[in-house]
């Protein structure tokens, strides 16, 4: 823990030891620094700060399954009594895989294992404390994106939980930035410039006139030769790929890198492509030398829009379906349904506030039960076909239940080493994709006036830096809990951290991003953001040390579903067609439910699955 936020380290009140924040609470509580059982009263997650997501504890006897070939004992005795369900997973796809099972089978036992200290998987809340007041912030999962593109099935989900999704027009203030004269805005760094410099992000550009997109251009610290071409690239109207078929503009595009688009076809100067690299980090977490310019084209980047060919994603539907805590409140909705007493209240809008009651999620008396800290380790069908020997792991001590039905609703790339039975070749095909590594950092300020003065909300930066985008929360006010209206308020800020490696392919550099991910400490993290602010915000009255309050890292090594990004994908894959749809066959009483079976990287995505799967155990 740096000596600059160790006043901070508390956790519900309670003042830890120097470095706790990094520890999970199992930890904690092993070191006296929480106290009661590990889900006693003071058992909450959510209000632990430093490095959360996969925090230490929760990944370390994955790894030691699935990188040393490590075997850990199935007990001789079934520890419970036979479970009608048990789920691997607590996020999103396994909470609704429990809901499912329930909705058809009311009197049904299920137990939920997650190897995390909190229950949503990348649904994760944050609960930061700025002098007093509580701050609420997502860690993952952000959004409801396009409710009305959701299956008939993820709809009811949405709707039987209690979120009613026309409210969020009144919750979600559309026009809070715009009415204070701020837009999103390009942060050149001088370490990699030359010069500071803080500009209208010209690639988010359709509120800027021409003559406002050259004004940004020309103040960039780049040559004048190279502002030119970007002010002419910005232009759009010429078709780089004149003379080609559309059946031959499409192949080139999809077997070419943006950046290499840029170089070749459209002529672009270095710094031009720098500036532009990283601008797609939050969606496919490398940069543009490793994304097709397919990719750039379906999202309209520069130099796109003359090729004459329509980009197939819509944008009809504003992006304003968003809790306070993002999609962790679908996963609270979830478990309120599940287990009541674990969250009090009864609507969407008494949620946003409500303390989840950790000690209720695993009684004896539930008939769901939800235990955390605890690793499956093996799942195996019976002899006689009737059920599944699931072993878990929780505190160091192996355990094994049995159920009639399992759902597999953790991280993919697992199952094969969970599962010993799998076939080689559906062991293959879930190797393809791997996980879109991340962090999401959640910063609470202690005011937002340096933003308001600079008149930016969201900031780029293509430059030396770790938090490649920054922006102030989303300006929702819903139930008891108000966004910050003046600019001397305390406000969460949340920024995105991707580990790219140049030089690989996408597939490559998530894998080396992951390794990298779990070699970071958090003074690697602090040192750099305190050095990012400080730099983008000073000349506006910012200072690090005085206005950070609070930092909390969801750091998530195994972060996005693999949607088939890259160049030279097979056009025909998608989520309808690829490896994963022979990855996710049902194996026995084992089936399958998580957004990567879908190469869909959204919470509509891992609820369909869970639908599926448990579908599919209740037609044997």
């Amino acid at each position: 823990m740096s000596p600059r936020l160790s006043r901070r380290d508390f956790v519900s009140g309670m003042a830890m030891a120097a470095g706790a924040l990094q520890l999970s609470p199992l930890e904690a509580v092993a070191r006296g620094l929480l106290p009661g059982t590990a889900l006693g009263p003071d058992y909450y997650p959510p209000a632990l700060t430093g490095i959360r997501g996969s925090h230490a504890g929760s990944f370390e006897v994955a790894h030691a399954l699935a990188r040393e070939g490590h075997r850990f004992p199935i007990p001789r005795e079934q520890s419970e009594s036979t479970y009608d369900l048990v789920v691997v997973g607590g996020g999103i796809s396994g909470l609704s895989a429990a809901k499912f099972f329930l909705d058809r089978q009311p009197q049904g036992r299920i137990l939920v294992l997650d190897n995390h200290d909190d229950f949503g998987g990348h649904a994760r809340r944050n609960e930061l404390d700025v002098d007093g007041r509580t701050l609420i912030g997502y860690g993952g999962s952000q959004t409801i994106d396009t409710p009305s593109a959701y299956s008939t099935v993820a709809r009811q989900l949405l709707q039987d939980i209690g979120v009613e999704i026309d409210r969020f027009y009144d919750y979600y203030d559309q026009a809070f930035f715009s009415r204070r004269g701020m837009g999103p805005g390009i942060y050149f760094d001088k370490p990699t410039f030359g010069s500071r410099a803080l500009t209208p992000d010209v690639l988010e550009s359709a509120e800027l006139t021409p003559l406002e997109r050259e004004a940004a251009v020309r103040a960039m610290p780049i040559p004048a030769a190279d502002q030119d071409a970007f002010i002419a690239l910005l232009a759009g109207g010429v078709d780089y790929l004149a003379g080609r078929s559309t059946r031959e503009k499409t192949v080139l595009l999809r077997n070419i890198s943006y950046l290499g688009f840029l170089e070749q076809y459209a002529g672009m100067p270095e710094s031009v492509r720098e500036t532009i690299r990283d601008s797609f980090l939050p969606m496919v977490g490398v940069g543009w030398e490793a994304a097709s310019a397919w990719e750039a084209l379906q999202y309209g980047f520069p130099g796109t829009a003359g090729l004459g060919i329509v980009s197939s994603i819509k944008h009809d539907e504003p992006y304003i379906h968003h809790f306070p805590d993002g999609n962790a409140s679908i996963a609270r909705l979830l478990v309120r349904k599940l287990i009541p007493d674990a969250m009090p209240g009864h609507t969407m809008e008494d949620l946003v506030t409500a303390r989840a009651n950790y000690a209720a999620l695993d009684r004896g008396e539930s008939p769901v039960r939800i235990r955390l800290n605890s690793t499956a380790v093996n799942a195996r069908n019976t002899a006689d076909g009737k059920g599944v020997d699931v072993t878990y792991v929780c505190r160091g001590s192996a355990y094994r239940v049995r159920a009639k039905h399992v759902v597999m609703a953790c991280y993919n790339g697992i199952i094969p080493h969970l599962c010993p039975e799998l076939p080689d070749a559906q062991a293959e095909a879930i190797r393809y994709a791997t996980k879109v590594p991340f962090v999401v950092g959640s910063f609470a300020l202690r005011n937002w006036r340096a933003f308001a003065d600079a008149g930016y909300f969201r900031l780029y930066s293509p430059g030396d830096v770790m938090f490649k985008y920054v922006r102030l929360d989303f300006p929702v006010s819903l139930g008891n809990y108000r966004y910050a209206q003046d600019p001397d308020e305390p406000i969460v800020v949340t920024a995105w951290y991707c580990p790219t490696q140049r030089g690989l392919d996408t597939r490559d550099q998530y894998r080396a991003g992951r390794a990298r991910l779990l070699q970071l400490s958090y003074r690697d993290f602090e040192s750099d953001i305190f050095r990012h602010f400080d730099g983008m915000l000073g000349q506006h009255g910012f200072d690090a040390d005085r206005d950070i309050a609070a930092i909390t890292l969801n750091r998530w090594p195994h972060g996005y579903a693999y949607e088939f990004e890259g160049i030279g994908v097979p056009a025909e894959y998608g989520r309808y067609s690829g490896p994963h749809i022979a990855g996710r066959a049902r194996l026995g009483r084992i089936s399958i439910a998580n957004s990567d079976s879908e190469a869909y990287a959204y919470a509509d995505g891992a609820i369909d699955a869970a639908h599926r799967a448990v579908n599919e155990q209740l037609a044997l």
